[in-house]
């Protein structure tokens, strides 16, 4: 075993398909790799194929200065594999000594209870490492009530040295579940050199601009955003512009309504993040409806651009929110038309609110705090 070496281990992975889905861990796992050596980034993906048999593809590049494995294992059956963690260790476990690829870590860091965790614990159990599990998953609580996963999910946690939350939110939310373990919140990152503050247009000359972005699906709730504009359009003389960014069926849905003449909606379907901050850059309120939320990203983003938001107060988003960068509202219509109606006529600093996030959710931030816990581990007794 390395004194030093870290496996991080991930198996939500952007794809050609999916090119932002678990994006967050990857921009992690390059945040450390750029401030510390001896690291192997294992990327897994199960992919579906219509082939019965398993077939395994490894692409191997280097990583700052440390290096990348991505396994694709493709199967018609790859549902069945997924959720299927002990066979996935076991698959992993084979390609690793079976390719010499000299990996003999002292600390294997999952990301995600399902299935990397459980699959990171058992590799570590052969491997002779310690385990720590980065947790953004907002069902790892019905994971824990699953009746086959459920011994082995806690063993998993109460077995590492670190469970490391995005919030605080969830870090309660494991930690009622699991009893004593060492929880750790550490906040995902946002790219400060891309959400940064710029000067707005003045919402005075009675244009208002609102955004939102999400995979439109459950549990984001674009028909508590459409319904409180289309309300509030139509009780105000002004003109109200509203970009919704991404795609999904409640979109769809969305864009068969009637809406007032003098609301504007800008359906703009998939957009890559330097396009998200330069529309942030002119939008005077961002909206972030859903019924459960373990960080936000996306209203991390909106704030460090010095965008107020109006969020649903639910999950981790009033660890975001307070009364100088916007404000909750519940989750029902009404209470979305009168949170729409008052953030509306506030006046906010808007560079004030980005000076609140700086440096908050950078890189090297982030980063360290994660290495930090690295050296805990290292350091501590076995």
């Amino acid at each position: 075993m390395s004194d030093n070496q870290v496996l991080i281990i991930s198996f939500w992975n952007p794809t050609a398909k999916s090119p932002q889905k678990g994006i967050f861990i990857e921009e992690q796992a390059a945040a450390i790799c750029s401030l510390r050596d001896n690291i192997i980034f294992l990327q897994v993906n199960v992919l579906t194929s219509n082939r019965l048999l398993l077939k395994k593809t490894i692409e191997e590049s280097t990583f700052y200065n440390n290096k990348r494995i991505v396994i694709n294992l493709y199967t018609r059956l790859w549902k069945f594999l997924y959720v299927d963690p002990w066979r996935l260790s076991r698959i992993i476990y084979r390609i690793i000594k079976n390719r010499d690829y000299k990996i003999s870590p002292a600390i294997i860091h999952s990301n995600v209870i399902f299935p990397c965790g459980i699959a990171g614990y058992l590799l570590a159990r052969k491997m002779g490492a310690k385990t720590i599990i980065s947790e953004h998953w907002s069902k790892s609580g019905k994971l824990l009530k699953h009746p086959l996963y459920k011994r082995i999910a806690i063993r998993a946690y109460r077995k590492c040295f670190a469970v490391i939350c995005v919030s605080e939110f969830l870090s309660h939310k494991i930690s009622r579940a699991t009893g004593d373990v060492n929880m750790i919140v550490i906040p995902n990152i946002i790219n400060t050199e891309l959400f940064t503050y710029q000067p707005k247009p003045s919402p005075d000359n009675g244009n208002l601009c609102f955004m939102c972005v999400a995979s439109w699906r459950p549990p984001k709730r674009l028909d508590l955003i459409i319904d409180a504009l289309c309300k509030y359009a139509s009780e105000t003389s002004r003109q109200i512009n509203l970009r919704v960014v991404g795609t999904g069926a409640q979109v769809e849905m969305m864009k068969c309504l009637e809406i007032p003449e003098n609301l504007h909606i800008d359906w703009t379907g998939y957009l890559g993040k330097p396009a998200i901050a330069e529309l942030l850059h002119t939008t005077h309120i961002f909206l972030h409806a859903s019924d459960i939320e373990t960080f936000s990203i996306v209203a991390a983003e909106a704030l460090s651009t010095g965008t107020p938001v109006l969020a649903s107060n639910a999950g981790a988003l009033p660890e975001l929110i307070n009364d100088c960068n916007g404000m909750l509202a519940d989750n029902n219509p009404g209470a979305w038309l009168n949170g729409v109606r008052i953030i509306s006529s506030k006046k906010y600093d808007y560079e004030s609110i980005a000076d609140q996030q700086k440096n908050k959710y950078s890189s090297i931030e982030i980063g360290n705090k994660i290495l930090s816990v690295y050296n805990k581990a290292s350091s501590s007794a076995s």
